[in-house]
């Protein structure tokens, strides 16, 4: 499922669509209640559309009840530009913006969507990481903070909230995706600079905090959404630096 973005104008949409990443199929779906962009997704029983920005930055929690997108509740603050991972039946948030600070440090999680708490705190507040789950725990990649891209690779362990600076990345970058395949992740595309969007790829190995190049995407590529499916994974949307409607589908043998 998508729901929300970004398109041309810089105007929020209440779009939502499910996508069938075997057959290519796109359905579109009832629109959210609060048109957003720079959410971040999550499940809790129900998908649930997280945060947010449109005018301003947004505190609300959209859930899907099978048939309709309605407002499930409010996150204590206002927080976009965040990122969120379930684990063990906990939606964990991370990062983000409030429309105030240069970045968000609370970790915060909920069984139920309704109902959050904090867990932890960065030792790098971010806004636009890159993140994916590997091994049990949550990894977080580069970001901005006060206009400034960051190099902090950061791991979350969603049991206890505890997090840590775990490596950094050979560049300065923020607004890209990461793909756990196997032991290692990619991280792929983003902006190394503020308007320069990148069709770089990089493997981190979480075992040794090694950094590698990798392939590259077939163009330049940032602010797109990420999800897994088998043993694929597939970015969707972007900017490059216009808007895009691709879906690219990456697998690694």
């Amino acid at each position: 499922m998508v729901a929300g973005g970004l398109v041309g104008g810089d105007s929020s949409i209440s779009n939502a669509y499910r996508v069938d990443l075997h057959r290519g199929r796109v359905t579109q779906l009832p629109p959210l209640p609060v048109p957003v962009h720079d959410t971040a997704g999550g499940t809790a029983g129900r998908a649930l559309v997280i945060g947010g920005g449109n005018s301003s930055e947004q505190s609300v929690v959209q859930g899907w009840d099978g048939n309709r997108w309605k407002i499930d509740g409010h996150l204590p603050r206002p927080r976009s530009d965040l990122v969120a991972a379930t684990v063990d039946g906990q939606v964990i948030i991370a990062g983000g913006y409030d429309g105030t600070r240069p970045a968000e440090a609370d970790i915060l999680s909920s069984t139920d969507g309704h109902a959050w708490k904090v867990t932890g705190t960065l030792p790098v507040p971010v806004r636009y990481p890159a993140s994916t789950v590997s091994d049990g725990a949550i990894w977080l990649f580069g970001g901005e903070a006060g206009g400034t891209l960051q190099t902090a690779i950061q791991r979350i362990d969603p049991s206890t909230g505890h997090a840590r600076v775990a490596g950094r990345l050979a560049v300065r970058l923020g607004h890209a995706v990461a793909i756990a395949f196997g032991t290692r992740i990619l991280i792929a595309g983003g902006r190394t600079g503020t308007n320069s969007p990148t069709d770089r790829m990089w493997w981190f190995d979480p075992q040794t905090s090694a950094i590698s190049r990798a392939g590259r995407l077939p163009h330049p590529l940032a602010d797109s959404a990420v999800a897994q499916c088998d043993a694929a994974g597939f970015i969707l949307g972007g900017e490059t630096p216009r808007m895009t409607d691709e879906v690219l589908r990456v697998t690694y043998n």
